[in-house]
């Protein structure tokens, strides 16, 4: 029979087992369809409107901003979340392959600014909102930041206490030194120290955490490798500071050694050789200096052969005797303080020069020690006679009548340049009460000098021991005077003795 609905059959194998089947009618059916239709329609829309909500209130499904997971998550929440994020992001630093410091990004001073991360977000937002699609696919975004930095803050913290306890040697520059052997300067290679530059660990960090933040502004954890990149820095061999230094000691050097200085005596010279020079030098680490008193040594011993005033002369007669006369006030006399200082100068040129000896005193020519060089008046007392050489030539000789030979009235025996000449003169003396105008007259010294003496009546013989002796000057014939007068200038000299 039906019952409920049910049909019973019989065990068609005669067994006694019941079969039952349930039977769903159609009206059963149709409320079926509705509650599965109404659940599908309840569940499409409530799919639509959480992608709606989704969509428009918050980020979006699957969304991630440099690589940082956002989703559903509002631009406030999310704001704040990144910020946190990346301030709590840490840091660490190994040196020597050992972690020697942790801290974090937010330590260092660094920060996301918020106001245009939050106006990055909302845009972000705004976009997808626009943009939704049923099913979301995962997305990652590279939006524009903007970062702040506390520099002092960072200072605070990159300070070299905090990077262990390691002891830490400082670098050594380069240098260029003295090498007594090869005797120039040559190069010591800088040594590189593991003392920590705070500048230089602030910039490498500065660079790192710029290189990261370019791609991973919100990753895993930074590690910065400290290493030569931020030391003390030495100054290196190659520096063009360094190679221009060795080469412009080295050159200084060659300068001296390759300097001379050529002293001129008229046609007779003397070289002062660069490794004189060189023996003078002084080299104090990169000082080089001429040694002041060598050089004052050279300039004494140079006075000593060359000058020829205010000491005894040895004078080769025109009889081919030798004499000496004490009183010598003719010749050449080297400035010798003048003249080191003109050394110490040319020296510091480095240019070859060529030039006289600076001289307080100098006579008319010179050919080495001998400051005649063949042109100059000589007179004998004693033969009452006079010579006047130019150039080695005898150009005229003449006797003559000197100082009577008392202490008042002898003529000065001894060397002196002639003052200056002039013409007409005219002579007076109070002590001896006389004046007297001459055509040629040439002094010599106290007063003394060549003139012409029209009122001798002769020359030469013993008249200057009679009264016909003069006051101390030279008397000559009107014609001598006049060809020595035309044939010298002042500073010529007279030898008398």
């Amino acid at each position: 029979g039906n019952i409920l609905g049910h049909k019973i059959y019989s065990n068609p194998e005669g067994r006694g087992n019941m079969g039952k089947k349930l039977k769903i009618t159609r009206k059963s059916k149709k409320i079926i369809l509705g509650i599965c239709v109404t659940a599908a329609l309840a569940l499409v829309v409530g799919l639509f409107s959480y992608i709606y909500v989704a969509d428009h209130n918050t980020l979006g499904r699957k969304i991630s901003v440099y690589g940082f997971d956002v989703s559903k998550l509002t631009v406030p929440k999310a704001e704040q979340k990144i910020l946190k994020s990346f301030q709590n992001r840490k840091v660490f630093f190994q040196e020597d392959g050992a972690e020697v410091y942790e801290t974090t990004l937010g330590n260092l001073g660094y920060s996301i600014n918020a106001d245009d991360l939050g106006s990055q977000l909302e845009d972000l937002r705004k976009k997808r909102a626009a943009d939704r699609h049923l099913l979301a696919t995962q997305e990652d975004y590279k939006i524009q930041y903007q970062l702040n930095k506390d520099e002092n803050q960072e200072k605070s913290v990159l300070v070299s206490g905090n990077f262990g306890d390691k002891e830490r040697t400082a670098s050594v520059d380069a240098a260029v030194q003295y090498d007594e052997k090869q005797k120039k300067y040559v190069m010591v290679n800088e040594t590189q120290g593991n003392m920590i530059d705070e500048a230089r660990l602030k910039a490498y960090v500065d660079q790192t955490l710029d290189s990261v933040f370019q791609t991973d502004l919100l990753g895993d954890d930074v590690t910065v490798t400290m290493g030569t990149e931020v030391y003390q820095l030495p100054v290196s061999a190659q520096s063009e500071e360094m190679q221009n230094k060795l080469t412009n000691l080295n050159a200084r050097l060659d300068t001296y050694r390759n300097m001379t200085v050529t002293y001129t005596f008229g046609s007779e010279t003397e070289v002062l050789e660069g490794s004189t020079i060189d023996s003078w030098l002084k080299i104090d680490g990169e000082n080089i200096s001429v040694d002041q008193d060598q050089a004052k040594a050279y300039v004494e011993n140079l006075a000593t052969n060359y000058n020829t005033i205010y000491v005894p002369r040895t004078f080769h007669t025109s009889y081919g005797s030798d004499v000496t006369v004490s009183d010598n006030e003719y010749g050449f006399q080297i400035d010798q303080e003048g003249e080191l200082n003109q050394l110490l100068q040319d020296l510091e040129t480095g240019t070859p020069v060529t030039r006289d000896p600076v001289y307080s005193i100098a006579g008319m020519q010179r050919n080495g020690r001998d400051d005649l060089a063949g042109s100059y008046i000589e007179v004998s007392l004693d033969n009452q006679h006079l010579w006047l050489y130019k150039d080695g030539a005898l150009v005229t000789e003449t006797d003559i009548v000197s100082g009577a030979p008392t202490p008042e009235r002898e003529t000065m025996r001894g060397a002196w340049p002639i003052a200056y000449k002039a013409s007409p003169y005219t002579l007076t003396s109070d002590q001896y009460g006389y004046n007297t105008t001459v055509t040629y007259w040439m002094p010599f010294v106290y007063g003394q000098g060549l003139h012409d003496a029209t009122w001798q009546s002769s020359f030469g013989g013993n008249r200057y021991k009679s009264g016909a002796g003069s006051h101390g000057c030279v008397n000559l014939p009107k014609d001598q005077a006049a060809i020595i007068y035309n044939a010298i200038d002042g500073g010529y000299p007279i030898i008398i003795y």
